[in-house]
C-alpha cells in the first residue's frame, strides 16, 4: 500500500502510522546503495548509535520515540542480513510487525514491487479487527485533493516521527491497538452510536433537577442596545413574540472592507461576465445572482448548472453528487417535487431579499477582539440561504495571503459534493437536517433572535492552578453515563467540543459532536461566516440558537431521524435559553504529551474561559454546565484527565457541572469515586493540578503507562499527603492487596465508603462526542 504511494500516508489513522513509516522507511533504505544508504543514516547517528548493541533500551524510551527507535533497530538488523536470512528471521520484532500488519511482508518481498490496488485494499483491511469505511485506493488528483480536505475537517491528531510529520485523523473510527500495546491507552476512540436516553440509571452525585437552568437562575436582565463590543442589527423595540423584529437601520448600508463581512449584494463585488461578443466584462456579482436564481426554475437537472453561473470558475472542480444522491436515490420523487416546487421558492426568496433583511454591515469577530453581535432567527435564515446558494465572495479561497484563511468556509459547495458511497450517505442524512430547517423557516418564519458573543479572557485574568486553593467540594455535580448534552442539558451552558475552526466538518465528511450538533440547530452555521479562528484563550458563546431535528446514531451511524419543536422559553431579548459554548481541544500525538505542565494549563485555561462568566460570580445566578468527553475522540485527549481539568475550571469559575460519559460506566465510576476521594480528604483545585503532574513524572519514566490517573490517585495519596495518619497512608496506598478491594471509610461521615477505580489497568479510552 505504502511503496509508490506515499500520499496514502496522510489518510492514515494515527494508531497505524509507526507500523507504516517503519516499513516505508525500511524498504526505501534497503533498496539504496551503499553511499545512498550512508548518507541518509547520518541524519540521524544518534538514533542509529543509541539501537545498534542495546535493543533492551526500547523499552525505556518514551512514547513519542519508540517509531524511530524500532525502525532504525530493525534497519541496522535487517541490512546486515542476506536476502534469505532476512526474509526466514525469527527476530521477534520482525513476527510482532507481521502478525500485526501483513502489509510488512509486502515490503519486505524480494521483487520489491509496488503493491496492486486490490492487495492495497486488502492489506489496510487486515491492518484493523475493527471495522471502517471503505477507502477507494488512489485515482486521481482530484479525488486525492478532496481527501485531503475532507481530512483536515475531522478532528484529528498531529504526530512526528523523525523527520516527517504526518497527519492522521480517525475518521469516525474504532481505535484499534497500536505498537504501545498500553493496558492505559488504546489510541483515540470514536463511538458508534449516540448513547441511551436519561432515565436507563440514576446517574451519580447531585440530583440532575437540583442543577441551575436558565432561566430560573438569572438575573434581572440589561437592556438590549448597541454598544463597542456589541453590535445589533435589529430595532429592539420591535421584539415581539408574535412578530419578527424589524432589522436596524431601514435602509441597507454597505461596508467593504477587512473588518466587516463582505456580503454579496454590495456594490463592489464584481464579477467577469462572457458578452455575446466573446469578451468579458465586469458586472455586479448581485445582479448575475438575482438574474440566475429568479429566471431559472430550479430542479435537480439544472441547480449546478444555476450555481457555477456566478461560481464559474470552479465549474471543474466542484460536484454536486452529495445532492443528486439525496433527490435521485434517498427521497422518493414526490418528496423531490416538494423540496423543488416548495422550499427552494422559499428560500431563493428569502436569500435575495438580503439587503432588505440585514441592512447593517456585519462585522467580523476577530481574534483577541471581545466582541458580540445579535441578530434575527429571520436575518440568520437569511445568511444561510445565501450560503446555500453559494453567493459569498472570496469564501471559497483558502490559500495562506488570502483575507479568510483563518476562518471557516461558508459556501455549501463542499456539502454538495462528495466521492464514494460512505461519504455521499453520509452528508444525504446532513441535507436531510439542512432542507428541515428550511423547510420549517420558509413555511413559518421564527420570531425570536440569537447572539454570537466572542469572549477573551486575558493572560493575566486566568488562575494560578498550582497555587488555587479553591475547595473541589465547591459546585455541584451529576455524572452519568446515559443523556446527552443536547437532550439532558437544556437551560444549562452546554458544552461544545469545537475545532478552532468553528463547525469543524460540518459543512464536509464530519459528524461528531459539535457537526451533529450545527445540523440540529443550523443556526449556529451562521457563525462561520464571522467567527475567525479561535486562539487559545477564547471561545464563541452561542445563544439562543433552536433546535429542528431529532437524530439517531453517530459518526458513520448518524441519520436524520424527525422534525423537533423546540419549546425552550425565550429570555427578555427574544432568544431560546439555550446558551451553547465553543471551546477547542488541543490534538495530541502521543497520549502522555497531554499530562505535561504546560498542555494542562492550556487546557485548563480554555475550559475557564468557556465556564466564565461575565454576569456575576454567584452560582445561584448561573447556569450549570453540562458537558462530557471534551477532545477525547480523534484529538487522542484522556477521558478521565479532561473530566478533571473541566471540573477544576468549573470549581474556579462557580459553576455546578452535569457530566455524561457518553456510555462509558468505566469512566464515570473511576472519576466519580476519585472526586468524592478527593472530597472527603478536602483537597483543593492546587492539590489536583499537583497530583497530575505527580502522573506526569511517573510516565516520563516508563514507556508504557501502566496505571490510569484515577489509580494513581488513588495509590499515590497517602504519599501526597503529608498530614495523613499512619492508618489513612495504609488506607490510601493499599499495601499489597489489590485496589479493587480496597475501601476508604471517612472519619466523619462513618458508614459512608467509596470505592477505588475498578478495572484501572485494563481501561479503554473514554468515549468522545
Amino acid at each position: 500500500m505504502i511503496i509508490g504511494q506515499p500520499q496514502v500516508v496522510s489518510r492514515l489513522r494515527r494508531d497505524q502510522v509507526c507500523q507504516i513509516e517503519a516499513d516505508h522507511r525500511l524498504h526505501t533504505l534497503t533498496t539504496l546503495s551503499t553511499n545512498e544508504r550512508q548518507k541518509i543514516l547520518k541524519q540521524q547517528p544518534h538514533v542509529v548509535n543509541m539501537i545498534i548493541g542495546q535493543p533492551q533500551v526500547v523499552s525505556r524510551l518514551r512514547r513519542d520515540q519508540v517509531c524511530q527507535i524500532e525502525a532504525d533497530h530493525r534497519l541496522h538488523k535487517l541490512t546486515t542480513l542476506s536476502t534469505n536470512e532476512r526474509q526466514s528471521t525469527n527476530d521477534p520484532v520482525n513476527k510482532r510487525e507481521t502478525k500485526n500488519s501483513e502489509a510488512t511482508a509486502a515490503c519486505s518481498q524480494h521483487d520489491n514491487r509496488p503493491a496492486t490496488s486490490s492487495e492495497s485494499t486488502e492489506k489496510r483491511s487486515s491492518m484493523s479487527d475493527t471495522s471502517r469505511p471503505q477507502t477507494v485506493p488512489h485515482q486521481s488528483t482530484s479525488h486525492a485533493a478532496h481527501e485531503e480536505e475532507r481530512l483536515d475537517s475531522e478532528a484529528s491528531d498531529t504526530v512526528s516521527y523523525g523527520n516527517s510529520t504526518p497527519e492522521m485523523y480517525s475518521d469516525s473510527e474504532s481505535s484499534c491497538q497500536s505498537l504501545t500495546n498500553s493496558p492505559a491507552w488504546n489510541g483515540p476512540h470514536i463511538p458508534k452510536s449516540k448513547p441511551p436516553a436519561s432515565g436507563a440509571s440514576q446517574g451519580k452525585g447531585a440530583p440532575i433537577q437540583q442543577l441551575n437552568r436558565m432561566p430560573d437562575c438569572l438575573p434581572l436582565f440589561p437592556t438590549l442596545h448597541a454598544t463597542k463590543t456589541r453590535t445589533v442589527l435589529i430595532r429592539t423595540d420591535t421584539i415581539k413574540e408574535d412578530r419578527v423584529p424589524s432589522p436596524h437601520p431601514n435602509s441597507y448600508e454597505d461596508l467593504w472592507d477587512v473588518e466587516h463581512v463582505r456580503m454579496p449584494c454590495s456594490e463592489e463585488n464584481l464579477y467577469p461576465v462572457e458578452t455575446p461578443n466573446g469578451r468579458k466584462e465586469l458586472k455586479k456579482r448581485w445582479e448575475v445572482i438575482k438574474t440566475s436564481l429568479i429566471r431559472k426554475n430550479l430542479s435537480g437537472y439544472n441547480f449546478e448548472e444555476t450555481i457555477l453561473t456566478y461560481n464559474s470558475r470552479f465549474s471543474q472542480k466542484w460536484n454536486f453528487d452529495a445532492l443528486y444522491t439525496l433527490f435521485n436515490e434517498i427521497f422518493a420523487s414526490e418528496e423531490t417535487k416538494k423540496v423543488f416546487s416548495t422550499v427552494m421558492p422559499g428560500m431563493v426568496q428569502l436569500a435575495l431579499e438580503l439587503p432588505h433583511i440585514c441592512t447593517q454591515p456585519i462585522p467580523l469577530l476577530k481574534k483577541q477582539q471581545e466582541h458580540s453581535i445579535t441578530l434575527s432567527q429571520k436575518q440568520v435564515a437569511c445568511l444561510l440561504a445565501n450560503a446555500f446558494f453559494c453567493t459569498y465572495p472570496k469564501r471559497n479561497a483558502t490559500q495562506k495571503h488570502t483575507q479568510y484563511s483563518t476562518y471557516p468556509s461558508i459556501n455549501f459547495n463542499t456539502l454538495f459534493q462528495g466521492f464514494g458511497h460512505n461519504e455521499l450517505a453520509r452528508k444525504a442524512e446532513k441535507l436531510k437536517c439542512i432542507f428541515q430547517y428550511f423547510r420549517r423557516v420558509t413555511s413559518d418564519m421564527p420570531t425570536g433572535t440569537v447572539t454570537f458573543k466572542r469572549q477573551v479572557i486575558k493572560e493575566k485574568d486566568f488562575p494560578r492552578w498550582d497555587k488555587s486553593s479553591m475547595p473541589l467540594d465547591g459546585i455541584r455535580i451529576h455524572m452519568a453515563s446515559d443523556g446527552t448534552i443536547e437532550d439532558d442539558g437544556t437551560g444549562m451552558l452546554e458544552v461544545d467540543f469545537a475545532n478552532k475552526i468553528l463547525g469543524g466538518g460540518v459543512l464536509g465528511q464530519g459528524c461528531v459532536q459539535e457537526e451533529i450538533r450545527f445540523l440540529i440547530c443550523p443556526e449556529m452555521i451562521v457563525s462561520r461566516l464571522f467567527t475567525e479562528q479561535l486562539d487559545k484563550n477564547e471561545c464563541l458563546i452561542m445563544t439562543g440558537c433552536e433546535r429542528y431535528s431529532n437524530y439517531a446514531g453517530y459518526a458513520d451511524s448518524f441519520e436524520w431521524e424527525s422534525d423537533h419543536q423546540d419549546k425552550t422559553i425565550r429570555d427578555p431579548w427574544g432568544r431560546r435559553c439555550t446558551e451553547v459554548v465553543a471551546i477547542d481541544a488541543t490534538r495530541f500525538g502521543s497520549h502522555t504529551e497531554q499530562f505535561r505542565g504546560s498542555q494542562v494549563i492550556r487546557e485548563l485555561n480554555k475550559a475557564y474561559c468557556g465556564f466564565y462568566s461575565s454576569r456575576g460570580t454567584k452560582r445561584e445566578h448561573l447556569p450549570a454546565i453540562a458537558t462530557g468527553n471534551w477532545g477525547c475522540g480523534a484529538f487522542g485527549g484522556d477521558s478521565r484527565l479532561k473530566a478533571f481539568i473541566q471540573i477544576m475550571a468549573a470549581v474556579e469559575a462557580g459553576r455546578d457541572m452535569c457530566y455524561f460519559t457518553f456510555g462509558d460506566k468505566r469512566v464515570l465510576n473511576d472519576v466519580y469515586d476519585t472526586y468524592e476521594l478527593l472530597k472527603k480528604k478536602k483537597r483543593t483545585v492546587g492539590d489536583l493540578f499537583l497530583q497530575i503532574q505527580h502522573y506526569n513524572k511517573s510516565l516520563s519514566r516508563f514507556f508504557r503507562p501502566q496505571q490510569n490517573l484515577c489509580e494513581f490517585i488513588w495509590k499515590a495519596f497517602g504519599l501526597a499527603d503529608n498530614s495523613s495518619t499512619d492508618e489513612n497512608r495504609q488506607d490510601y496506598n493499599h499495601g499489597n492487596s489489590s485496589p479493587r478491594q480496597s475501601r476508604l471509610t471517612d472519619d466523619t461521615n462513618e458508614g459512608t465508603s467509596v470505592d477505588p477505580p475498578t478495572n484501572c489497568c485494563s481501561s479503554s479510552p473514554g468515549p468522545s462526542s
